[in-house]
């Protein structure tokens, strides 16, 4: 459940109705702007919100918008510490270079491996296709994972 506190500072509400937005029922944004107006504690002076002009250019059957922002959590997994354990010794170095190529940096490796930053769900895959390409049938397994809502 979101609650209004889980709000970003500066987030973009978006006042877009079921009516005219197919997608309001699970857009952050959309939600966001509901909690804002169902409150009973005291509205802010000043809030950031989607362009109502931008609203309405779009045709009353459009499916997609670009600021759409989903509301299930998203699988983060939190923690690498074992991940290289199963591998045979000759295959190990060169899976776990290839594993630390596969993030933006190599700190990030680092911080991932400790469980320090979660794991996103693509460096999750390319992880897991450093494993399948050894053509041992391995999968990576974390330590743990985390739900996240993307705001």
């Amino acid at each position: 459940m979101i609650l209004q506190q889980d709000i970003p500072h500066g987030y973009a509400h978006c006042f877009a109705s079921k009516d005219n937005c197919p997608k309001a029922e699970s857009c952050l944004r959309a939600i966001a702007a509901r909690l804002l107006t169902e409150s009973n504690e005291p509205q802010p002076q000043t809030i950031h919100t989607v362009n109502a002009m931008y609203l309405k250019q779009f045709p009353p059957n459009r499916t997609s918008c670009a600021l759409y922002r989903s509301c299930e959590p998203v699988r983060y997994a939190k923690g690498m510490a074992h991940l290289f354990d199963e591998l045979p010794m000759k295959q190990a170095a060169g899976v776990r270079n290839r594993v630390i190529a596969s993030f933006t940096c190599e700190r990030y490796f680092y911080y991932s491996r400790k469980g320090n930053r979660l794991i996103s769900p693509e460096e999750q895959r390319r992880i897991a296709h450093v494993f399948r390409s050894t053509g041992l049938g391995m999968t990576p397994k974390f330590d743990d994972y985390e739900y996240v809502i993307e705001w």
